[in-house]
């Protein structure tokens, strides 16, 4: 698959690229690194994400080149979609993306990344090593995560090689955080909640708290590692209540417990450890479904169908 892969971005010139709503850093990071790379091999390239970038990833170049809206999408020859375990995780564009001859459409993070890199082969720049190193840094947790590996700490060491400063981009991610984020972190911590004898754990944020700390839902990023972070904790659940009756839903296991099947049952997908949905409904109602469902799914050892 690699090879394909790298042979297609040899062969075409016009590229759409396009990473899930609500970004994280695998997301922005690849999406920024996959967009350096083409244009260094001299492509025409347009990156698109719904949702805006979150203020603490703007720091990595092309980030300020990421477009909110897309059109003419005759123009482009390939449409690659990163970090997405669907295709409906882009947002509003993904039916329209549906018309577009994708060749080939993948998910991605940024070690796989590397390796199509280096199938082209491509030599990396500054730039494109922090956007790669950044991915990789916030998908693992700092490298505290249970997909980290041997061969990740090897290919983050040679990012730092080629120059990526890691207390700078520790700095941008970790020691930036807003007067008015912090307001909101506290107050979703005090919605602290352990289920089944503290194997789960959850917390969340209303839009009233969004509101009355003039803060916006890309503030939220990372809160669920603080459920997670619970010594008895199994599962931890992070509930933002969204726009319509709707909430974003996600979850953080440890071990063999595979929350991406959980989400799954609900439309939604991921990884392993990590996976995320929405459910129609009050955040009332979702979170005592949700939560009683995780503490079954934890008796069951599988999600609840």
């Amino acid at each position: 698959m690699i090879a394909t892969i790298a042979q297609e971005l040899k062969n075409n010139e016009r590229f759409l690229l396009a990473t899930h709503v609500n970004p994280d850093g695998d997301a922005i990071g690849s999406l920024g690194a996959l967009a350096l790379v083409l244009e260094g091999m001299g492509k025409q390239v347009v990156a698109y994400c719904q949702d805006e970038v979150p203020e603490f990833l703007r720091f990595l170049p092309y980030a300020d080149r990421i477009v909110r809206e897309i059109s003419g999408l005759d123009r482009f020859e390939v449409a690659v979609v990163l970090d997405c375990g669907a295709l409906d995780r882009i947002g509003s564009a993904a039916e329209v993306l549906q018309h577009v001859r994708v060749r080939p459409e993948y998910s991605s993070t940024a070690e796989i990344l590397y390796e199509i890199f280096q199938a082209i082969p491509v030599s990396l720049t500054p730039e494109v090593a922090e956007n790669i190193y950044t991915a990789i840094l916030t998908d693992t947790g700092s490298f505290r995560f249970a997909n980290t590996t041997a061969r990740t700490l090897a290919i983050a060491a040679e990012m730092v090689s080629l120059g990526v400063a890691p207390e700078k981009v520790a700095g941008e991610i970790y020691d930036s955080m807003s007067p008015e984020r912090i307001e909101l972190l506290a107050r979703s911590l005090d919605t602290l909640t352990l289920r089944s004898n503290g194997r789960v754990a959850a917390m969340y944020v209303s839009q009233q708290m969004l509101e009355e700390t003039g803060t916006s839902f890309i503030d939220t990023d990372g809160f669920v590692n603080y459920p997670r972070a619970i010594s008895s904790a199994e599962i931890a659940i992070f509930f933002r209540e969204m726009a319509a009756d709707e909430v974003n839903v996600s979850l953080r296991s440890r071990g063999g417990l595979d929350v991406a099947e959980f989400a799954r049952i609900h439309g939604g997908g991921g990884h392993h450890n990590a996976a995320a949905f929405r459910l129609g409904g009050s955040l009332s109602e979702v979170v005592e479904k949700v939560l009683t469902e995780a503490g079954e799914f934890i008796q069951r050892g599988k999600p609840v169908s």
